[in-house]
Formats: structure tokens, sequence, C-alpha cells
């Protein structure tokens, strides 16, 4: 029984050791505003302002 447990520690002590060098080495993905992206936010901004406009302009 008491080999079983060491078994289970070891498996448990590599799983945990094995991740942590996973977030180590893997760099997590950086955010990168692009030229398309910052002109598609600004469409979408023109046209949440035009649909407002319009339907005070309705009222």
């Amino acid at each position: 029984m008491c080999k079983v447990s060491t078994f289970v520690t070891g498996v448990c002590v590599g799983i945990v050791a094995g991740a942590l060098v996973e977030v180590m080495v893997i760099p997590r993905p950086k955010t990168r505003k692009t030229a398309v992206g910052k002109a598609m936010q600004r469409m979408g901004n023109a046209v949440d302002s035009a649909l407002e406009t319009v339907a005070e302009k309705m009222n």
C-alpha cells in the first residue's frame, strides 16, 4: 500500500512540475492592436452614434 501512495504522490508532483514548466516556457498571447482592428472599432462607434441620432430624431 505504501508503494501505491508513493507512486501517486510522484505522479502528482510530476504533473504540477510539468504545468509550472509549461507556464514559464509558453508565453501568453498579447493583444495586438492593428490598423484594421482600430478601423473596425471606429466604424462600430460611428454606426452606434448614427443609430442613436436616428433614434433621437424619430422620437
